[in-house]
């Protein structure tokens, strides 16, 4: 569904939050791979706070964004991103519409870990494939690869992701995410 409103939010993030996204790189490798399969049904309805890690992803315009799950006709579980304005982590998560009009873009698809598939990093995550989703985003959106996890087993609550490039055969990481729940999603 695409929508041309925007959302804003006045609630601060949390201090675990907070916590999460000044984790040095080291630690969050460690809290990924011990980190457990979020539920994915559990996501859907929501839109979740997030926010890039390093803070240099501030420089690109990448620092924040809003994550959305929906469910598909397919009793699946598809999501969108929606661009945030600036980088300063106390101000509210003000949702902006693309240069076309769109406000959700960047659309995937949510499934468990396929083994045996070429994007299994992180047995226990859930995968988020930008290039599965049906109509993918143009560009390098549908490159994407998120793998995401638990930090607190058994919450859905405060989530950790790993962003991966496809290039060939290869998948090269490009950075860190942490999301916690924000919103229900706009209907």
């Amino acid at each position: 569904m695409v929508t041309t409103t925007t959302t804003t939010t006045t609630d601060r993030p949390s201090t675990d939050y907070l916590t999460l996204v000044h984790t040095p790189t080291s630690k969050l490798r460690a809290l990924m791979q011990r980190g457990d399969t979020p539920d994915a049904a559990a996501l859907v309805g929501w839109e979740w706070r997030g926010t890039n890690m390093p803070a240099t992803s501030g420089l690109l315009g990448l620092r924040r964004f809003i994550k959305g799950f929906e469910p598909t006709g397919e009793g699946e579980v598809a999501g969108y991103n929606v661009s945030v304005r600036g980088t300063d982590l106390a101000t509210p998560w003000t949702g902006r519409n693309q240069r076309d009009g769109r406000r959700e873009w960047a659309p995937f698809t949510v499934a468990p870990i396929d083994p045996v598939g070429p994007h299994n990093r992180y047995l226990q995550a859930l995968l988020l494939d930008y290039g599965a989703a049906p109509d993918p985003e143009a560009g390098v959106a549908s490159r994407l690869r998120d793998y995401l996890v638990r930090v607190v087993p058994g919450s859905d609550d405060l989530l950790l992701g790993q962003a991966f490039m496809v290039a060939g055969r290869w998948s090269v990481p490009v950075g860190w995410f942490a999301l916690v729940r924000l919103a229900e999603r706009p209907s």
